[in-house]
């Protein structure tokens, strides 16, 4: 397979998390005007296999020190969209957790606003649409997340196209986010949740019954037929993150990913990165492994990003003029 055409070829993420996927160059920079060490940044990498979930997201330890002013969370923004349209992100859904800068007294309006400009500098100099998807974090209380989704509902920023959880699913299953996610669902947010990512097939149809039309990973689900079939039947996309399931133990090899059963089952998929920089990454290197592993031709990525075009937290308008840059490539 060419890497020059997947290069080439119009692409969507769905699932990039800004915090893991802020370039090297960008964090060390950060780095250097906190005063941390030189190798500090050398943290931010996480190994090519884990120990599990909880041991890859120890890696964001050593970002969210430096991403706790305005300035620098503008910058950081600016740069991962910057990074996705170099190599052909047309449509982005950046994805972050609002009460992880809050160390040094921003509010949640200063947090998603330094961002929002961030993105929105990105969108003023390359052609990219860039948004964002505002993230609960498992380990913090119901009460935190809940109104973390009530401000982030009443702020009314257009720029935020939906709401997510993210975190520790292992320790902290769906039930620990209910309360939070119910009351975002119920104010007409879009959700997308984490879920399958550790083994639980349950996590899958919990998050689908309180609300998600998407699920960031799940692939557990390939060892229970039931929820594959709920997934299908209820036109549930699936944002597979390929580097990331191996790195974490989620999937073991590669001969035992579940991509291609996906496709021929006829579950929606789509292929991302999950954090460029935490699994040292980009998306034409997801589509180059899996076109290189499952034997995905060139008519099946551009369906790929078609499909995820079309179960994207955007306007019809958006969705029609970013599926014709790819038809028309």
């Amino acid at each position: 397979m060419n890497r020059e055409w997947i290069h080439a070829l119009p692409k969507v993420e769905l699932h990039c998390h800004l915090d893991g996927s802020i370039p090297m160059q960008t964090l060390k920079e950060l780095a250097e005007e906190a005063g941390l060490p030189e190798n500090w940044m050398n943290h931010a990498v996480a190994p090519a296999v884990c120990l599990d979930l909880k041991d890859y997201l120890s890696t964001f330890d050593a970002v969210l020190p430096v991403l706790q002013s305005e300035e620098n969370l503008t910058k950081a923004a600016y740069a991962v969209a910057r990074a996705a349209h170099e190599e052909n992100v047309v449509y982005l859904e950046m994805r972050f957790g609002p009460l992880l800068h809050q160390r040094e007294g921003l509010t949640i309006r200063q947090v998603i606003g330094a961002v929002c400009k961030g993105i929105e500098q990105a969108m003023a100099e390359f052609p990219i649409i860039v948004t964002l998807l505002a993230c609960g974090l498992r380990h913090h209380s119901e009460e935190r997340n809940t109104q973390l989704f009530e401000e982030v509902h009443n702020l009314q920023i257009e720029q935020v196209s939906g709401i997510d959880v993210a975190g520790d699913e292992g320790n902290f299953p769906n039930e620990c986010v209910e309360s939070a996610v119910r009351t975002g669902v119920a104010s007409g947010m879009q959700l997308t949740m984490h879920s399958g990512e550790t083994g639980s097939y349950e996590n899958v149809l919990t998050a689908i019954a309180l609300g998600a039309t998407r699920i960031g990973h799940g692939v557990a689900i390939k060892k229970n037929p039931e929820s594959m079939a709920v997934v299908k039947e209820k036109n549930i996309l699936l944002e597979l993150c390929p580097t990331s399931n191996l790195q974490t133990g989620a999937i073991t090899e590669w001969k035992d990913y579940p991509l291609r059963p996906f496709m021929d089952y006829g579950i929606q998929v789509s292929i991302n990165t999950d954090n460029r920089t935490v699994s040292d990454t980009t998306l034409t290197n997801e589509f180059l492994i899996c076109a290189n592993q499952f034997g995905l031709t060139e008519l099946e990525m551009k369906e790929l990003n078609i499909t995820a075009m079309q179960h994207a937290f955007a306007s019809d308008k958006v969705k029609q003029s970013v599926i014709n840059k790819i038809d028309h490539f």
